[in-house]
């Protein structure tokens, strides 16, 4: 047994137990038991290979009942192939696709001629009758390196699930930067026919897929869409791993999306899973509700788009006939972006988008007559009144986006009188409202929910917090009514409509585009997101289009201003400071703004009418892609004013800030804010700044977003700024009453001086790293602490407090700190200098005649060999940070353990006997349990002198030949079998070492290997005493081969 296995113990049998009792899986165990050879244990001839042929093959005979021996050859060889100048993306695409629809292969027709076939390698209709293996601790071989995996799962002998397990106390984080990615440098082609990847540490679990980043990795909570949902990782493979559920996400929930120039493997989320397959089975009762499939009420930023394809791809795969999908929506940006996600993730086929959008209300009517797979169209081209109805033998499926939009009007009675017999669903990502029945009666009740507070709940979006500047600024703000909100709604939906509607309320107008007040506004905003500039892009919504350029030409002039003023704050700046402010000032600098808002008839003279030239800002919008660029979170086009445009199915994940500056309804407003909340690394909320008063409607259209499908149960999951700094305030109290428990106090630090702070911070950290459950609380609450400091002004923020939060800042810092660690080569240092390095600090008064300041600095490497322990154990006595001393020594035992073992694996005893010491320690810290741990550890360490010496001892002239020898010996031998074995060992070792400097890279080819194998075999055979039999030798010489391809990966 391995020490990484035994890490893992506990949740890696919990997992396997519940794929084998629950899921019915068939669960190996591999690690040193596994038989290679095509009768062996899985049939693997090496374990390079990672597709287990042997069941492979029965599953190709088993769902192709005419397929021949030397075709199943061929298929399997297809399969199997790859192209060395493909990326590894690449070749996982190429799989799924073959694995998905079937692998091609040429067939010979009796009359000679030959006809394309395809091969199956699954059955979908019947998900029991695959083959389910999930193998744990399997070796898995590189072209340079070994690894050896936690769970492996097979499906008819493809390795399509990948499992990393981490300890329960370890973050699940680790299994993706410390694993999954070494794995993938390491054992690239283990990947080449992934589906999907669960990382976990039992408590917490993550899935995702080849390529994703950490932050693209989701949970798996819920198997039903009503319930609360847990993160364990019982509930992520009950989901997933289920048999009908593994088969049915493999083949209708996993998309290549290339957009963007690169591809990007996308897998549902599982809310798309369940609404999905909700959406699907309401297709199924279709004839019993008339059509209507029901609405799909999904929050912005929680993957609508994507849903859309699942469902379409879903229903093609699994139901007879060819149905036409119509997607409705009722922009041409909307239009556009759709069609686009469609072509990208492949449903076009070879087909460019274009040839599927209806360009006007005839051809619409022509394309309807036929059959085409898809059909995308505006609303608006439903614009006859004198056709006869369209019933055609196949299905029309209509997939209707924003469709709280796209179903009111003529257009819509027109849709539902042309196509009678259509199937329809909406599709939006606001909730039906009390008033609004027209969605309600076309589509029928909610068939999915997925609302805004389960979103941030489960990490599909970020949380937002929401800011009212118009109060604080003292801003002259008209009632927000209906009638406003009608009127300028109308104006955005129909230009020509705009100046009447600008003329009722014209009163309200005048008083939001007011001179001084919109002047007002653009400072604030200056100041304000000058303060931001690190969490992300902005966008400011105006109320008209002239108002938009009118506060872009303020905010370029303060803008301006605001530079200046840094620029001159430069000469009283600290070396520190300096740093910092001039990096804020290249971002100024570089940052652009920029205007975007649709065309109208006779724009220059309306502009020209407010002394505005509008032509700069249309030829920006019409010779650059500028949709392209604000979506890029390195392309300095950072701040955007608009209307209208972009604020609903645009998203640019990297958009933190949104300043409202319009009186907006409840589902625009909903819209608009949920262009902040896309989850994007090192995002972690958005930002809702409200100028224009726009908090009532807001909590009320929040508290719809978050109604249960029988309307109760709303709430607000939008904290404003308020509760954002009273959740500062409180974290504050918190964490100080925190450190106080374990005896620090946190005033002290703050108002301390010089040397004095610098030992209150290690002993700040010293308290904090008394147990394993003590540090992970603190930095849960600091880091917490630290992402909400981000969105506050200096201002609002006491110096007191924010004196609080860098000493909690420090301390932190000083517990991530990692020391280096030398091995055998740089400076030597005794340990016991890490102890004076915690004494000499704490009172500079103790410290004449003991040298000068920069004893103070201590290098941070260290070699434990060689420790003068009575000196050690002395000082330990005094020594007043204990816990972060202990910390430092377990990390050096770490690192020494590990390469001891890595020279010698028998070692595992040592391991062992290390662990029980650490686990004694962190079930108590008293005082006497420290100082008993640190006697324990520095005797083991002690032993690990002795066993590093071991081998003079024993006879041998290395460790080395110690290693060879250990790996061989037995219990009940005779002396002189000892004394044989010994012998054996050197003359082993030599002869391994003599064959490896005759081969080029041995490791690397098969002919190779097998020579050094060879070797081991005829000398083993040859020399070992008579009492070792044919099984128990070659026991050891696979013992011994894996040891030297680990030890000695080349000449």
């Amino acid at each position: 047994m391995s020490w990484e296995y035994s890490e893992n113990i506990l949740v890696q049998n919990s997992a396997g137990n519940l794929l084998k009792d629950t899921l019915r899986w068939n669960v190996q165990f591999a690690y040193n038991k596994e038989v290679l050879g095509e009768n062996g244990t899985f049939g693997r001839k090496s374990y390079k290979e990672i597709v287990l042929v042997r069941y492979l093959r029965t599953a190709l005979f088993e769902n192709n009942d005419w397929l021949t021996e030397e075709q199943c050859n061929i298929a399997i060889k297809t399969l199997l192939a790859y192209s060395s100048t493909s990326s590894l993306m690449q070749i996982n695409r190429e799989k799924y696709l073959m694995l998905r629809d079937g692998i091609p292969i040429k067939v010979k027709k009796p009359n000679g001629e030959q006809e394309d076939r395809k091969v199956r390698a699954f059955n979908f209709s019947e998900p029991e009758k695959n083959h389910f293996l999930a193998v744990k601790e399997m070796k898995i071989h590189g072209e340079l390196y070994r690894r050896r995996t936690d769970i492996i799962g097979f499906i008819n002998g493809i390795p399509l699930l990948f499992i990393e397990l981490k300890k329960q106390n370890v973050d699940v984080q680790d299994g993706y930067t410390r694993n999954y990615t070494d794995y993938q440098d390491t054992v690239p082609h283990l990947f080449h026919f992934n589906a999907f990847v669960i990382l976990s540490n039992g408590i917490e679990s993550k899935v995702g897929t080849l390529g994703s980043k950490y932050e693209f990795f989701h949970e798996w909570k819920r198997l039903h869409e009503n319930e609360a949902g847990s993160v364990d990782l019982e509930t992520m493979l009950k989901g997933i791993c289920d048999k009908a559920n593994f088969m049915d996400l493999f083949e209708n929930f996993i998309l290549y999306d290339s957009s963007g120039g690169k591809i990007a493997k996308i897998m549902a989320r599982n809310h798309q899973f369940l609404g999905v397959n909700e959406a699907v089975e309401s297709y199924r009762n279709r004839r019993l509700n008339n059509g209507k499939l029901g609405v799909f009420w999904h929050t912005q930023g929680s993957g609508k788009s994507y849903s859309m394809v699942f469902m379409a791809q879903k229903i093609r795969r699994k139901f007879a006939g060819s149905p036409t999908f119509v997607i409705l929506t009722d922009r041409d940006e909307l239009n556009k972006q759709i069609s686009d996600t469609f072509e990208s993730c492949g449903c076009l086929g070879a087909t460019k988008a274009e040839q599927f959008i209806a360009t006007s209300g005839d051809d619409l009517v022509q394309k309807l007559k036929g059959n085409p797979s898809f059909i995308f169209t505006l609303i608006h081209k439903f614009n006859r009144t004198d056709l006869p109805s369209i019933i055609p033998e196949h299905d029309i499926i209509i997939l209707s986006d924003e469709a709280h939009r796209t179903q009111n009007g003529i257009f819509a009675d027109n849709m539902c009188a042309l196509l009678p017999t259509a199937s329809r669903i909406g599709f939006t990502g606001t909730p039906l409202f009390a008033y609004d029945n027209i969605t309600e009666r076309t589509f029928g009740g909610y068939v999915s929910i997925y609302d805004f507070k389960r979103a941030v709940d489960d990490g599909a979006t970020v949380p937002l917090y929401y800011e009212n500047r118009a109060d604080l600024l003292k801003i002259e703000n008209p009632e927000i009514n209906d009638k406003l909100l009608d009127a300028i709604e109308q104006a955005d939906l129909d230009v020509n409509q705009q100046a009447k509607l600008e003329q009722e309320i014209a009163k309200d107008i005048h008083v939001l585009t007011s001179n001084k007040r919109l002047d007002t506004i653009a400072q604030d905003f200056v100041k304000h997101y000058s303060e931001l500039w690190s969490t992300g892009k902005a966008m400011f919504v105006c109320i008209n289009k002239v108002t938009a350029v009118r506060m872009y030409n303020l905010v370029q002039d303060y803008w301006i201003q605001k530079i200046m003023e840094i620029e001159a704050s430069l000469s009283n700046a600290t070396q520190q400071e300096y740093m910092e402010i001039n990096r804020k000032l290249e971002w100024m600098k570089t940052t652009e703004m920029a205007v975007i808002i649709s065309q109208e008839q006779n724009e220059i003279a309306t502009f020209e009418k407010w002394g505005l030239d509008i032509k700069p800002h249309r030829t920006k919008m019409e010779k650059r892609e500028m949709d392209k660029e604000f979506k890029d979170p390195d392309n300095p086009f950072r701040i955007v004013f608009v209307c209208a445009m972009w604020l609903t199915g645009f998203d640019v994940k990297s958009l933190s800030t949104i300043y409202i500056d319009k009186p907006l309804k409840a589902h625009t407003l909903m819209q608009t804010i949920a262009r902040a909340n896309r989850v994007y690394e090192g995002k972690s909320n958005g930002l809702i700044v409200d100028y224009v008063g726009v908090v009532k409607a807001l909590r009320k259209a929040l508290a719809d977003y978050t109604k249960s499908k029988d309307g109760t149960g709303g709430n607000d999951p939008a904290p404003n700024k308020e509760e954002l700094l009273a959740r500062i305030l409180a974290l504050l109290e918190d964490i100080s009453a925190y450190m106080k428990q374990y005896g620090f106090d946190l005033p002290s630090l703050v108002y301390a001086a010089d040397f004095t702070k610098l030992a209150l911070v290690q002993a700040g950290a010293n308290a904090m790293c008394i147990s394993e459950e003590t540090k992970k609380r603190f930095e849960v609450m600091a880091r917490e602490l630290f992402r909400l400091f981000k969105y506050v002004e200096k201002q609002e923020i006491s110096d007191d407090n924010r004196a609080r939060k860098n000493a909690i800042s420090a301390v932190y810092d000083q517990m991530q700190k990692k020391r280096s660690h030398s091995d055998n080569t740089g400076l030597m240092i005794q340990l016991h200098n890490i102890v004076s390095e915690y004494i000499n600090v704490f009172n500079p008064a103790d410290r004449s005649g003991e040298g000068d300041a920069k004893d103070l600095i201590e290098s941070r490497r260290f070699d434990i060999s060689h420790i003068d322990f009575s000196r050690l154990q002395q000082e330990f006595a005094r020594v007043k940070n204990k816990n972060l001393l202990m910390k430092d020594l377990q990390e050096l035992i770490d690192e020494r353990l590990d390469n001891m073992m890595k020279r010698n694996p028998s070692r595992i005893n040592y391991y062992e006997r290390y662990q029980t010491i650490i686990q004694e320690y962190n079930a108590e810290q008293d005082k006497a349990t420290i100082e008993k741990t640190f006697i324990d550890l520095t005797n083991f360490v002690n032993s690990l002198d002795d066993e590093e010496k071991r081998y003079v001892r024993e006879g041998f002239d290395s460790d080395e030949e110690l290693a060879i020898y250990d790996l061989l010996i037995k219990d009940s031998l005779t002396p002189a079998e000892i004394k044989k074995v010994k012998i054996l060992a050197k003359v082993l070792l030599e002869r391994i070492k003599v064959k490896i400097s005759e081969l080029d890279h041995w490791t690397e080819k098969e002919e190779t290997q097998a020579a050094v194998e060879v070797i081991i075999r005829d000398t083993l055979w040859s020399e070992l005493p008579q009492s070792y039999n044919e099984s128990t030798v070659n026991e050891y010489r696979q013992r011994i081969y894996e040891f030297v391809y680990s030890a000695y990966p080349a000449a």
